[in-house]
């Protein structure tokens, strides 16, 4: 069957808003590493043309050869037609300009937890604090993890998984980013499998949407694993568990870095005794709070 999108541009200055006008007919929707169909157009001309994602003006007359027009109609034909993110197409994404492969066992990296990475998790620690180990639960591409070794080259981190496939696609983004030696990754039911530690900071990102939304979701949603979205009736089952254990892995002076998206207010529901401190987030996203050790200890059932 002949490919219905037909490309014309000839230059990547061109190419970005022709891609971006051939889904702005169609109902896709955005949010999964990208936020507007402008933004996914210039990915994707980046990505075949091998330029970087931040390319400028100076890149806007490079020229496209047959090779590449197709390679960017056959793309554009499975994203609209499967409705299938465009990282997994391209097999890989960019979070705090960093890149990370991704396929369908893990999720798509967005979390604003990775600015606040890059800025030191400032004010919560200070800077001349020393770092010596992170643990990254729910890790999934393992990005959080590798961001924050980034971040304090002289921290160990642990980076956990329930699911073996996701932890085989982080073991994978390690060797990218040359980090073998300080990030260990450990298969484990949130805290169940990791042998006693404490850490001075916890990051998790685990899934928090409950399973009724599943249904609302749109359909490029469908493409992610169920089990790394989905987590009970409020979406709260594993981010509880977190904090509940958390005292007993985090350092006297460490922090609980938690979130939990749109279940925010659900989290503070459930604890109306704690007032829970919800981060102002600069470049987005929602619902993530800091937690102290002694905080943690403090929330019960």
């Amino acid at each position: 069957m002949e490919n219905p999108i037909r490309l014309t541009c000839k230059s990547v200055a061109e190419a970005v808003p022709e891609i971006a006008s051939v889904l702005q007919q169609y109902p896709l929707s955005y949010g999964q590493g990208v936020e507007t169909a402008i933004d996914e157009a210039a990915y994707l001309v980046s990505f075949v043309a091998g330029l970087p994602p931040d390319f400028n003006a100076s890149h806007r007359q490079f020229l496209l050869d047959d090779s590449m027009r197709e390679h960017m109609q056959t793309v554009l034909s499975k994203r609209i037609f499967s409705r299938t993110p465009l990282a997994y197409l391209l097999g890989e994404t960019w979070l705090a300009g960093y890149k990370f492969y991704v396929n369908e066992y893990v999720l798509i990296p967005r979390s604003p937890i990775a600015f606040m990475i890059a800025q030191g998790f400032s004010p919560w620690l200070p800077r001349q604090q020393p770092i010596k180990r992170i643990l990254d639960l729910c890790t999934g591409s393992g990005c959080l993890g590798i961001l924050s070794a980034i971040q304090y080259p002289e921290a160990i981190v642990d980076i956990t998984d329930i699911d073996h496939q996701a932890l085989q696609v982080a073991s994978r983004n390690i060797e990218l980013h040359g980090l073998e030696k300080r990030i260990n990754a450990v298969v484990s039911d949130v805290y169940a499998q990791l042998p006693s530690q404490q850490y001075d900071i916890i990051i998790a990102n685990p899934p928090y949407v409950p399973v009724s939304g599943q249904s609302v979701l749109p359909s490029e949603f469908s493409h992610e694993p169920k089990h790394a979205l989905f987590a009970g009736e409020d979406g709260l089952d594993i981010a509880k568990r977190i904090i509940f254990g958390a005292s007993q892995f985090l350092d006297p002076q460490g922090v609980l870095i938690l979130e939990v998206g749109q279940a925010a207010e659900d989290l503070q529901t459930s604890f109306p005794q704690h007032h829970f401190l919800w981060q102002e987030l600069e470049y987005g996203g929602e619902g993530v709070c800091v937690l102290t050790r002694d905080e943690c200890n403090n929330i019960t059932e």
